[in-house]
């Protein structure tokens, strides 16, 4: 799900691409910088760890804006983009069934309200999108959805601006979490056998079979092994990737 595309609509430096990603997930978070080497694979140039002392807030504009002006230093060219990660209780995400025509906008009212419902907040006080799946034939439809609160996007917001960067995309941790465990070249399993800055991402993910066994038992596994490496120490630099990577979707 592509979360507020619609809100925020890749760069170069020195004819190398780039790409950055700002994790804001629990009590830690990262910075990840991503370029494309001349083998077309996704290389981690920048990996920074946030840790935030007791009674701060990882979302606040002055954590962001300190760790943006640190790495700041090694940008040259055009003002970076910046794609930001949020989990809960940041971010909301649920879905809905029923029937829903395609071309109507009716139901969009009905998102926006599980958004404000779930957040606690009036719905005119949200961010959302949302993703329509087609469930066999007809009109019946799964309709995925995620949002936040207007003021954390534009806090986030305010603290990219403030050192010059440019805020292209928000979306929930785990929607880049799997982008980044998709695109990993030698899969999660990589995640413990190399540190962070030997990672490498394929350019365009393929899809690859994920065992000889049933394939809903090898999702199921492959779903365990992503949820512990969100738990590790790598999970936040993992996300951050994952939201790298989008800026170039």
């Amino acid at each position: 799900m592509q979360v507020w595309q619609r809100l925020w609509q890749n760069w170069r430096v020195r004819r190398v691409r780039q790409s950055w990603g700002l994790a804001l997930t629990g009590r830690s978070g990262a910075l990840v910088g991503l370029s494309c080497d001349t083998r077309g694979l996704v290389q981690v140039h920048v990996s920074t760890v946030l840790a935030v002392p007791p009674g701060a807030s990882l979302a606040d504009p002055f954590w962001v804006t300190q760790t943006l002006q640190e790495a700041g230093r090694s940008v040259v060219g055009r003002t970076p983009k910046l794609v930001v990660g949020l989990d809960a209780p940041d971010v909301v995400m649920g879905s809905l069934m029923g029937a829903v025509d395609a071309s109507s906008n009716d139901w969009v009212a009905e998102v926006q309200l599980e958004v404000s419902q779930a957040l606690h907040l009036p719905p005119d006080e949200v961010n959302f999108d949302f993703e329509v799946d087609a469930l066999g034939t007809g009109l019946v439809r799964q309709i995925h959805w995620a949002g936040c609160a207007k003021s954390q996007v534009a806090a986030v917001q305010k603290g990219v601006n403030d050192v010059g960067w440019r805020l292209s995309s928000v979306e929930p941790a785990m929607h880049a979490a799997k982008r980044a465990a998709m695109a990993l070249v030698g899969g999660l399993p990589s995640l413990i056998q190399q540190a962070p800055q030997d990672w490498q991402f394929r350019w365009h993910p393929v899809d690859e079979p994920l065992s000889l066994d049933d394939e809903g038992m090898a999702m199921v596994r492959e779903a365990g092994l992503l949820q512990e490496a969100l738990a590790s120490p790598a999970g936040p630099r993992l996300v951050a990737c994952g939201l790298a990577l989008k800026a170039w979707s």
